[in-house]
C-alpha cells in the first residue's frame, strides 16, 4: 500500500496530512507519487493531482520552479521517513533565501520501497533485491512522470524559456532510477545535435572545430547524488558525447554527477557487492577505443564493479577544500571556500596511470562528472548540505543563462537578466564556480542567523 493513499491537496502542517498527494506549506508545496517494485505507479489520481497543481501554477504570470527528488535504499514516502525530513527542510531553504526567484516552489518526492526492513543490520542483506527493483522502478512509470513534468512546464513557458524550472535529482540507488528513466531519453537528445556554425564555438576551441553544435537538455538539468550506479550505465552516453569535437558556449548541461570521496557505501561496499554479484559469472573483455585522437583502454569489469562518480576515465571536475598543495590548481579563485577545478589534459586531477586512460573533455561538453571530498558531502547521506544546496542553485541558474543566450541570440541579454554574484569579475561571462560558493555561502549565514 501507498504511503500517500489520499488524492487531495491540503494547507499543511495540519493533522491529516501524513497521507495527502500534496502539501501545500507558506513558502513551498511538496506532491508525492510512489511507485511500485515493479515500476508502476500506485494510484495515477495521485499523481495526477500532483501534475494538475503544477499545471495551473506553470500558467500563473510567476510561473514554478519544480525540484524532483528520487531517494535512495533504506527510504521510503513515510511521513518519518529522514530524507522526506531533509528534503522539507532545503525546500524551506530554498524559498527562504529565494533562489527559485519569484516562481512557486514545488517539490516532488518520488517515493519507491528503498526500505523494506526495519531491522538495522539484517536490513543490508536487501542490497541486490533493492537495486534490481530500483532498475524496474526506472524503467516503469518514473519516465513517464518525468516526460509529463517537462511537458507541462515547457508547453505554459510561453516566450520565456525560465518562467518555469524542472530540476531532477536523484540520490543513491534513486541516482539509478534517474539513469535508468532517463537514459534513452538523455542518448536520443545527445544524438539529435544541432549545427550552430564556429561562431558559437569558445575561443579555445575555433582551431580545431569546423563547426559546434548543440542539443537539447532535460529541463534545467539532472543531477546524481552519490549514485549507487555503475559506470557501464553511462558508458554509451559518454561515448556518444565523446563523438562530437566541441559544443556550442551555450550548450546546457543535461547531467552532473556528484560524488565523494568520503562516500564508503559507493566507494567501496557498491564494489564489492558488485564483484561477488556481477564479475564473477560474468565474460568481461578489454575495450580498446580512440578518443579524439587519444587511445584509451576501458575495462569492463572496472565498468561493473565502480560507480559513475568515482570512476576516473570519466572525471570532468574536482572540487575540494583550499590547502596550500592546491592552491596553483585555484587562480583566480581566490575568494571562493571551494577549490573547483576543471580537469584537462595533463591537469591535476589524476596522477599518471588516471590520466592515461581519462577520456579527453571536449569544449562545453554536456555531461559533468564531479569528484569531491568530505568538506563537500561527508558520507554518503549527506546529501541536503548547504554545500549541494549551493551547487544545485548554480546549475539551474547556469543553464537559466544559457537558455536565454540561446534564445536571444544575444549574450548581453543573458547577462543583464542574471544575478550579479553569478558572473565573473569583468561581468562578461558566467562563473559557476563563483555561483555555487555564493549560494553555499549564503544558506550557511541564513542558517545561522535562523539558529540564533
Amino acid at each position: 500500500m501507498s504511503y500517500r493513499h489520499d488524492a487531495v491537496v491540503k494547507n499543511c502542517p495540519e493533522e491529516g496530512c501524513k497521507s495527502v498527494a500534496l502539501e501545500r506549506h507558506a513558502d513551498y508545496d511538496i506532491g508525492f507519487v510512489e511507485f511500485t517494485d515493479r515500476g508502476n505507479v500506485f494510484d495515477r489520481a495521485q499523481m495526477m493531482t500532483v501534475l494538475e497543481h503544477i499545471q495551473t501554477q506553470a500558467r500563473t504570470s510567476d510561473g514554478a520552479a519544480v525540484v524532483v527528488f528520487v531517494h535512495g535504499w533504506k527510504h521510503n514516502a513515510s511521513s518519518s521517513d529522514p530524507n522526506l525530513d531533509s528534503f522539507r527542510k532545503m525546500l524551506q531553504q530554498t524559498a527562504i533565501v529565494d533562489m527559485s526567484g519569484k516562481r512557486r516552489l514545488i517539490g516532488v518526492y518520488v517515493g519507491w520501497r528503498g526500505k523494506t526492513l526495519k531491522v538495522p543490520v539484517v536490513e543490508n542483506l536487501t542490497y541486490w533485491a533493492r537495486k534490481n527493483t530500483a532498475l524496474s522502478v526506472g524503467k516503469g512509470g518514473v519516465t513517464e512522470l518525468l516526460l509529463r513534468l517537462e511537458h507541462t512546464l515547457l508547453e505554459n513557458s510561453e516566450n520565456d524559456p525560465n518562467r518555469n524550472v524542472l530540476l531532477s535529482v536523484g540520490h543513491s540507488f534513486g541516482g539509478l532510477i534517474l539513469v535508468s528513466a532517463l537514459h534513452d531519453v538523455l542518448l536520443d537528445r545527445v544524438l539529435s545535435t544541432k549545427s550552430v556554425g564556429n561562431a558559437f564555438c569558445g575561443k579555445t576551441n575555433q582551431a580545431s572545430c569546423a563547426t559546434c553544435v548543440k542539443t537539447r537538455p532535460f529541463g534545467h538539468g539532472v543531477i546524481l547524488l552519490n549514485p549507487a550506479v555503475e559506470a557501464n550505465e553511462l558508458l554509451p552516453l559518454k561515448e556518444t558525447v565523446a563523438e562530437e569535437q566541441c559544443y556550442a558556449q551555450t550548450q546546457q548541461k543535461l547531467l552532473h554527477v556528484v560524488s565523494s570521496a568520503a562516500d564508503i557505501a559507493t566507494g567501496l561496499a557498491f564494489r564489492l557487492g558488485q564483484y561477488w554479484g556481477v564479475s564473477i559469472a560474468a565474460s568481461e573483455l578489454p575495450l580498446r577505443r580512440v578518443y579524439r585522437g587519444k587511445q584509451v583502454v576501458l575495462h569492463e569489469h572496472e565498468l561493473d564493479t565502480v560507480t559513475v562518480g568515482n570512476y576516473p576515465p570519466f572525471r570532468s571536475g574536482i572540487s575540494e577544500r583550499r590547502t596550500p598543495q592546491n592552491e596553483m590548481f585555484c587562480a583566480g579563485a581566490s575568494k571562493r571556500s571551494e577549490c573547483y577545478i576543471v580537469c584537462k589534459e595533463g591537469g591535476g586531477c589524476f596522477g599518471e596511470q588516471d590520466g592515461k586512460r581519462h577520456i579527453p573533455i571536449g569544449g562545453s561538453e554536456p555531461l559533468h562528472f564531479l569528484y569531491t571530498d568530505a568538506d563537500f558531502i561527508k558520507d554518503h547521506n549527506d546529501v541536503f548540505n548547504d554545500t549541494v544546496a549551493g551547487y544545485l542553485a548554480a546549475t539551474v541558474l547556469e543553464n537559466s543563462y544559457k537558455r536565454l543566450w540561446d534564445q536571444q541570440g544575444s549574450k548581453q541579454a543573458a547577462l543583464n537578466d542574471s544575478r550579479p554574484a553569478c558572473l565573473n569579475h569583468r561581468g562578461d561571462d558566467f562563473d559557476f564556480a563563483g555561483c555555487f560558493d555564493h549560494y553555499k555561502k549564503m544558506l550557511s549565514i541564513d542558517k545561522a542567523e535562523s539558529a540564533i
